[in-house]
């Protein structure tokens, strides 16, 4: 039987529209390579579109916190989908500051407050995925999976962040995959998560 409460879910169903975004607006800039550039970069002041990438960063890391506190209600019962929750507020929180505090500008603070989210996302998928793996174990190991290729992302980036070549590939790994997978919880917290146990 499915919990009949309201579904919480509605600004998490919208995250996978920042990876559109952020590809329209980098599309838009001449030269930029989304292999070896930063996302930074296209919210440098320096960029012709920086001022719809810095509402973009702001958006939808509002988006990505609030969906986490709306969804409260509905996570897999135990510490670890709570942590989860936890951590995509602080990833969500970490977007909003990058918006505004472009990298060109203020680069030590912007490296401070985005760091959080290469940490926060992929631990949050992991976190989440192990909560899941009583009751949905397929899901739960997609989850983690995802998590684990935003780890490498992550990693990946770290290591190629003052390199010419490869940075943006990496880091759009640690990212895309769990913005988008974040569209699948979503419409899974309305469904697999709130699936009540049968007498």
């Amino acid at each position: 039987m499915i919990n009949p409460r309201p579904f919480p879910a509605t600004t998490w169903l919208l995250q996978g529209c920042y990876v559109v975004a952020e590809v329209v607006i980098g599309l838009n800039v001449t030269g930029y390579s989304f292999v070896d550039d930063t996302i930074s970069d296209l919210g440098a002041t320096t960029s012709p579109g920086h001022a719809a990438m810095n509402v973009v960063f702001v958006v939808f890391g509002v988006s990505l916190g609030l969906g986490a506190w709306l969804l409260r209600d509905s996570r897999p019962p135990g510490r670890l989908a709570t942590a989860s929750l936890v951590l995509w507020i602080v990833a969500g929180i970490s977007s909003v500051a990058v918006g505004l505090t472009p990298n060109n500008l203020h680069p030590g603070l912007h490296g401070g407050v985005a760091a959080w989210v290469f940490v926060a996302q992929p631990l949050a998928l992991v976190l989440l995925g192990l909560s899941l793996r009583e009751r949905h174990r397929r899901f739960a190991a997609a989850t983690v999976a995802v998590g684990v290729a935003s780890f490498v992302g992550s990693l990946g980036f770290l290591v190629l962040l003052n390199a010419d070549h490869g940075a943006g590939a990496f880091e759009r790994l640690a990212l895309w995959p769990g913005y988008l997978w974040v569209t699948v919880l979503a419409w899974s917290a309305w469904s697999a998560w709130t699936v009540e146990p049968q007498d």
